[in-house]
């Protein structure tokens, strides 16, 4: 990415045509990809990879979304975590960022707001990282 704000982000989804979809819109937008199926995949690839944010789908088999994030949560507290979800809801959405959750993308999603999303927790990150190298 041109202005040097490309991140590497965890995409978390039991559906694999919504994975190849946010795998394509995030590399055309610079970023590099990685991809689970399922929770327990999702927190394993999160912690021997650490990827900068995570997309989290909600629905998925095994360990939920909501339980991954936890998980992973307990281990790297300040990792960004999206959660993706069908229940759109005011009541669902206080629920997940309330369990931790740093934003929240009702399904279906623009994959604009998606590439927002991930621009603007890469920004976050670039600025906190300069803020620790006393720049």
């Amino acid at each position: 990415m041109p202005d040097g704000k490309a991140v590497t982000v965890l995409v978390a989804d039991d559906n694999e045509v919504a994975q190849r979809l946010c795998r394509r819109v995030l590399e055309k937008a610079g970023h590099r990809v990685l991809t689970a199926s399922d929770g327990l995949e999702a927190v394993n690839i999160a912690l021997a990879e650490g990827p900068d944010m995570i997309l989290m789908d909600v629905a998925m088999p095994g360990i939920d979304g909501l339980e991954a994030m936890r998980r992973i949560k307990a281990e790297m507290p300040a990792m960004p975590i999206v959660i993706a979800s069908a229940h759109s809801m005011a009541s669902d959405r206080e629920r997940f960022l309330a369990a931790g959750a740093d934003n929240v993308l009702s399904k279906p999603f623009r994959l604009a707001d998606l590439v927002s999303i991930v621009a603007k927790l890469a920004q976050d990150q670039k600025a906190q990282n300069q803020e620790k190298d006393g720049l």
